[in-house]
């Protein structure tokens, strides 16, 4: 499963987890001030664009990767641009996060064409992810935690 935390950045996903189809996907815009009008502008992604979703084991630009997934909007499936993106995160995908029996915080990116930080470190913080393990690991946990955020 994937969560976004009330801050909007903060992500929260379970190691290995089958994602439901509504929440298997994470969407994104690029804001840009346009000084001639003086209005927020949403970025056009071409479709030659490259995103990349980077996540770091530790804080700080200098750390090793530990996971990486690069697309061109055209390989996202996109036949026109968009101001809204969707990077796939499958369940094959989240394999690849080291096997822990607890959860672990990282930091992450999404870096337009290998040159622009779309959501990174800023003036809020470092951007966190943080991986639950799988779910028949720890689902009593990760179930309680879901539902205190939610006040069910």
């Amino acid at each position: 499963m994937i969560k976004i935390d009330e801050d909007l950045q903060t992500l929260h996903i379970n190691r290995g987890d089958t994602p439901q189809a509504q929440f298997n996907r994470l969407c994104f815009i690029f804001p840009i001030y346009n000084f001639e009008t003086e209005e927020r502008e949403n970025y056009k992604f071409q479709l030659d664009d490259k995103i990349s979703f980077v996540v770091f084991e530790k804080k700080g630009y200098t750390k090793p990767e530990i996971f990486r997934l690069d697309y061109t909007i055209r390989e996202l499936g996109y036949t026109e641009e968009t101001e809204t993106p969707e990077i796939p995160l499958t369940e094959e995908l989240m394999k690849k996060f080291p096997l822990l029996n607890k959860k672990r915080t990282y930091w992450y990116n999404i870096v337009l064409n290998d040159t622009t930080t779309i959501i990174g470190s800023d003036a809020n913080g470092d951007k966190k992810m943080i991986v639950y393990p799988e779910a028949e690991e720890d689902e009593e946990e990760w179930y309680y935690e879901f539902r205190r955020r939610i006040r069910i």
